[in-house]
């Protein structure tokens, strides 16, 4: 079985595919390793990220602190402007995320938090003619596992 934390970007990564979708967007990429080309603009970027250490441990429940980031890279066409593209993925990405209707992710975490936002960067590439975007939104989940086993979320 996956570990809680994968378990949790498996969810994050599901919630993002149905903005995307909601968007008409054209890409989720987690943890990508290739450059998102213009062909699949606009695209939603998830980051793994990392652990922090654990906070404590109690009872044999350790709490553990997530981060992972959001990235939005937008391209300009049929008028739609590069502010606006990351403005609407914003709202709809933290509306997703941040729902108080499943702020446990499916009973995976304790809760989740939006973290620090990127200013956006709006520009031509060096060789481009259109226009594009890029901005990232840092989140954070609390969740709690057992100490020794990381595949099983603690109670």
């Amino acid at each position: 079985m996956a570990s809680v934390r994968k378990q949790i970007l498996d969810v994050v990564e599901l919630k993002l595919e149905t903005v995307r979708a909601a968007l008409g967007w054209l890409t989720v990429a987690r943890d990508p390793r290739e450059l998102i080309g213009e062909d699949e603009m606009n695209a939603i970027l998830l980051g793994s990220g990392g652990d922090r250490e654990p906070d404590s441990l109690t009872g044999q429940v350790e709490t553990h602190v997530m981060d992972f980031e959001v990235g939005l890279v937008v391209i300009e066409r049929d008028g739609d402007l590069a502010e606006d593209l990351l403005d609407a993925g914003y709202v709809a990405i933290s509306d997703a995320l941040l729902n108080p209707a499943d702020i446990q992710l499916g009973a995976l975490a304790v809760d989740i938090r939006r973290g620090e936002m990127s200013p956006p960067f709006i520009g031509r590439g060096k060789s481009g003619a259109r226009i594009v975007g890029v901005q990232s939104i840092g989140f954070m989940v609390s969740y709690w596992a057992r100490e020794g086993d990381a595949s099983n979320p603690a109670p």
